[in-house]
């Protein structure tokens, strides 16, 4: 599953929270934990918790993204290993940008990219980093076609 699936579909939805999910997306922050984690759980349990195995794109994020899923999500998961696709801002950039032709996304612009890169920089790399030394990243080149 999708995080960011998740949050572009409660903001479609008429959620309350959808004008605050789409600011956030549009700056290029990361939304706040509470949200993300509560829509993740609830995909989980409609999928069904039999199952062993699930891949969540695009989290977590930053450390209260760790946090948060601990809390609350602690007791009923445990974290198997971080898929981390590494490619360059000039490579992201190209083909974030191609994919804005099609995509409708509010994030998908040169200016927010900037904000993601730097958000990415301060937050979501040292995650990677923590998990890196815990043994439980696969690293993937993802410059290749």
């Amino acid at each position: 599953m999708s995080a960011g699936d998740l949050l572009r579909a409660e903001r479609d939805s008429g959620s309350p929270n959808g004008d605050l999910i789409n600011s956030y997306i549009a700056e290029g922050k990361i939304v706040p934990i509470e949200i993300t984690c509560n829509l993740i759980k609830k995909a989980m349990e409609r999928a069904g918790w039999d199952k062993r195995t699930y891949l969540i794109d695009g989290f977590p994020r930053s450390d209260d993204n760790c946090r948060g899923w601990n809390e609350v999500m602690g007791d009923k998961t445990e974290l198997a290993g971080v898929v981390y696709f590494e490619a360059d801002e000039a490579t992201m950039t190209d083909r974030i940008l191609a994919r804005a032709a099609t995509s409708g996304r509010v994030d998908d612009n040169i200016e927010t990219l900037k904000k993601r890169f730097a958000q990415f920089n301060k937050e979501q790399l040292p995650i990677i980093m923590k998990f890196t030394q815990e043994g439980k990243v696969i690293k993937i080149n993802a410059c290749q076609t």
